[in-house]
């Protein structure tokens, strides 16, 4: 008997949202225009399917990765793109999405328990494939903000500064020479020894 997909129809409106929200680290920089959340989560799960098999340092479970990259933004459909500059004012964040995402998930049932624990496997980043993906997800702003640059957009210069953002390439010697080869080739005007 075929199953009653109409149920899952929030589901849908939820993920169908991050096409409409946009960035708001790109917004707080005048960016207005800046990609949406859906944008960025295409950007890290394609990034994730095709550099998994390009490290050395470690095996990812290409597959696993794959589907935590597709799942790690979702609770922003509930809950927003809290930018770095506001997680201060944000200390139960991540109680927040973790709800967000219990309630988001619940009408797929089995499956949306499955996504649930890779949501929070990211999140606590007990494992290769989350610290990876996390990566990816610093990778794939990083593109961007550079992409940004060469099209003329300015005050971006904070990306490339935050030693957080850097630091989760340690552990990924490949993604690490990647970010910094982005970073030393960034617009003449912005990159190293220009305005920021």
């Amino acid at each position: 008997m075929p199953r009653d997909l109409t149920a899952l129809e929030p589901f849908f409106h939820d993920f169908l949202t991050l096409k409409k929200l946009r960035r708001t680290g790109w917004q707080l920089r005048g960016h207005r225009t800046g990609e949406s959340l859906a944008d960025h989560c295409f950007g890290v799960v394609l990034l994730t399917l095709t550099l998994a098999d390009q490290i050395t340092s470690h095996r990812i479970d290409r597959a696993r990765a794959v589907v935590m990259a597709t799942v790690h933004e979702l609770a922003e459909a509930r809950v927003g793109d809290i930018p770095y500059t506001a997680l201060p004012y944000f200390p139960d964040k991540a109680r927040a999405e973790d709800r967000a995402m219990t309630d988001l998930l619940r009408p797929l049932q089995e499956p949306g328990e499955a996504y649930l624990a890779l949501f929070r496997e990211f999140e606590s980043g007990a494992t290769v494939e989350a610290r990876f993906v996390r990566a990816i997800d610093k990778l794939e702003m990083l593109l961007t903000a550079r992409d940004y640059e060469h099209t003329g957009i300015t005050s971006l210069g904070d990306f490339w500064t935050n030693a957080s953002t850097f630091a989760v390439f340690a552990e990924f010697p490949e993604l690490e020479a990647l970010a910094r080869h982005l970073a030393a080739t960034r617009h003449p005007r912005y990159g190293p020894g220009g305005e920021g």
